[in-house]
Parts: C-alpha cells; sequence; structure tokens
C-alpha cells in the first residue's frame, strides 16, 4: 500500500486543498466543525502569528488525499510546541476547538500514523506535543498516549464531557429521555405556551442584526454575574462575526430569536456539520415569563434537528455540575494531553515560578 507523505508549512498550500480536505472529512463521516478546513481557515485569519509555523501532515495514495493530521508548530519561549491548528490562542479570546482529530481512512491508519510518529522523532525542534479538548475515543489521544517520542512523562487533564444528544423521533419522546423532572416540567409548560415566537436568520442583513444583539445581551448577562463575557473580546468577536458569515452563505448557520409577548427570551447561535447541530452560544433573559428561556431554545433547536434529518444535537463540552447534565448522562470524556521534553518542563516551571514572583504585568 502506497502512500505519500507532505508536510505543508505555508498557508498558500493549506489553501489549495480545502475541497480535498472536505471531501475527505465527507468519507469519514466526520462531522466535528472544529475539524472542518473552514474553521481551521477561519482561526488562521485571525490568530496565526509569523513566528509560529503550520505543519500539516497529508498522505496521499496516487491522486487521492487518504490522511491529514492539521496540525502547527507554536512558538514559545521554552520551545516549540505542536498543536492542532485551531487552539494556542490567547486565552481571553479562545475559540474553543473542541473534540480535534486526526483525520486517516482506517485502511491507511498503520501505515499513517508510524510515518508521522517518525516525522516527529526526526524533528528536533519540536519539544512538546499539546493536544486540548479531545476525545479519549479519537484517534489523536490513542496515538499520543501510547507513543513515547519525547520521554516518558505525560499530563493528561480530564476537563469535562461531551454531552452529545442523540434525536429519537417525536418531541414528546425525545422529552421524556431527559435526565431532570424539572426540565420535564419547564418543557410542557412551554409546549402548551403559545404567546412565544421563533424568528430565523435567513440573511446577511438579520445575521448582522443578531449577531451584534447576541453580543450585547451575551456579555449583559455575565456582567450581571460580576463576571466578563466571551464576547468582551474583540478577537472572539471578530473571529465569530466573520465564520457566522461563512456558515450562512453555507446554509450551515443555526441562528434564532425567541421572544414571549414581544420580549427578548433568548438567542441562539449554532452550527451544522454533517449529521449534527453543535450549540456553540447564546444569550437567555433569565427573567422571561417564559417557563425556561434556556429550556425552550434547546426544544427549537432540537425540533430543527429532528425535521432536517439530524442524528444529533451536540451541547459540547461540559463539567459534571454543568445544566447539561440535566439532559443526560455522558461517558464521553473530554481531556488535554501532553508529552514533553525535561528542558521544556523545565523552562515552564521557571517561567510560571518568575510570573508567580513578578506578575504578570512585567513579564
Amino acid at each position: 500500500m502506497a502512500v505519500k507523505l507532505s508536510i505543508i508549512t505555508s498557508y498558500q498550500e493549506f489553501k489549495t486543498i480545502s475541497f480535498a480536505w472536505e471531501q475527505l472529512r465527507r468519507q469519514l463521516n466526520d462531522s466535528a466543525f472544529s475539524n472542518s478546513w473552514s474553521w481551521l481557515n477561519t482561526w488562521l485569519e485571525f490568530f496565526q502569528r509569523s513566528k509560529d509555523q503550520l505543519h500539516i501532515h497529508i498522505w496521499h495514495d496516487e491522486d487521492e488525499l487518504v490522511g491529514l493530521i492539521p496540525c502547527y508548530l507554536k512558538s514559545t519561549l521554552a520551545g516549540k510546541e505542536l498543536r492542532f491548528i485551531g487552539t494556542g490562542e490567547p486565552q481571553q479570546s479562545e475559540v474553543c476547538s473542541e473534540f480535534q482529530d486526526f483525520l486517516i481512512q482506517s485502511q491507511y491508519k498503520d501505515i499513517i500514523l508510524a510515518q508521522f510518529s517518525l516525522s516527529i522523532v526526526e524533528n528536533k525542534k519540536i519539544s512538546a506535543i499539546i493536544f486540548e479538548q479531545i476525545l479519549t475515543t479519537s484517534m489523536a489521544y490513542q496515538w499520543l498516549e501510547s507513543v513515547k517520542l519525547l520521554g516518558k512523562n505525560k499530563v493528561i487533564r480530564h476537563i469535562g464531557s461531551r454531552y452529545l444528544i442523540p434525536l429519537v423521533a417525536g418531541q414528546d419522546h425525545q422529552v421524556s429521555l431527559f435526565r431532570s423532572k424539572n426540565i420535564k416540567r419547564h418543557a410542557k409548560k412551554i409546549v402548551a405556551d403559545s404567546d412565544w415566537h421563533v424568528n430565523m436568520v435567513n440573511d446577511e442583513k438579520a445575521l448582522a442584526k443578531f449577531f451584534s444583539k447576541l453580543v450585547t445581551q451575551h456579555n449583559h448577562a455575565w456582567q450581571q454575574r460580576g463576571e466578563v463575557g466571551a464576547f468582551e473580546n474583540t478577537l472572539f468577536t471578530d473571529f465569530h462575526r466573520a465564520f457566522s458569515q461563512k456558515l450562512l452563505k453555507k446554509k450551515a448557520l443555526i441562528a434564532f430569536e425567541i421572544s414571549h409577548k414581544n420580549e427578548f427570551a433568548a438567542l441562539f447561535y449554532g452550527i451544522v456539520d454533517g449529521d449534527t447541530l453543535y450549540y456553540y452560544q447564546s444569550a437567555v433573559n433569565n427573567n422571561s415569563k417564559l417557563s425556561s428561556a434556556g429550556v425552550a431554545m434547546h426544544l427549537v433547536a432540537l425540533e430543527f434537528a429532528r425535521e432536517n434529518n439530524f442524528a444529533y444535537y451536540d451541547l459540547m463540552k461540559g463539567g459534571s455540575d454543568s445544566y447539561k447534565n440535566q439532559y443526560l448522562t455522558s461517558g464521553l470524556a473530554v481531556v488535554s494531553l501532553e508529552s514533553s521534553t525535561k528542558i521544556y518542563r523545565l523552562i515552564i516551571m521557571l517561567i510560571r515560578c518568575y510570573k508567580k514572583i513578578f506578575g504578570e504585568r512585567l513579564w
């Protein structure tokens, strides 16, 4: 089985493989939007630094793309980190690329992973491999957990679970599967209430109005808790404004507003990829007279997903104490996994000590 490895290091090269990239994803039935070429391209447009370098491994069998591992090398004081594209941006503007993975046709898996391991070993510039917010069932996790490339030390941080709701026929049946009796009660009251309405976003003008309101209402809700909302960050906001416009053009954006008796109740920003509707962000009016604006929002999203014959509604990552746990029990563990050299770990420790003594301001 002859496969040819190439490594993409320039943005121009990356742009040339968008069609083959998405074709491979379709062949693999991959529906994680953080693996999509569009999501990663948008991330590069906003977060790529000149001192970092793309390090995308791709494999062809003759003219067919059969495998890709979409990474880059992030330059740090401790050395170069091999990361998935879509991770490693400043924490305050983090866009949360979740459930990323290698994209490899199964019949080529062994040979491709062997070649990838050899490529990493031969690259003496790499000081750490860091895969964030990945599933323990992913190929990326299984590969990094099993190999010994930068030493024996590996750090696994358990950061939550994936709350993935399988869709079933009929709203009543779907609601009956929710874990929380309180959520079920809210759902029944909402269905019986005829004073609420849904306005879908279907064009650019409506999206601009929706997005502006989402930013305002989302930040307001967090400010009331004495915390900073995600949309307070300009880069985060600009990223999603641009990405949502791309989604709209591809008919992969699900955005709507719920009003109750002409009063704002909830805003929903969702992403369609493959057979899955993802709940990404929202703004909820907790003072709405609707039984629960949040539950109503998820009921609308679930109904839309069912009507369009999707297989899943994905609430994405959450902790064990998350409200998402009221909808279903998740057995899909999400972790961050790191393997690094002794020198890298020593420098990181010294940097942390320096910051602890002198503060971030002097760093």
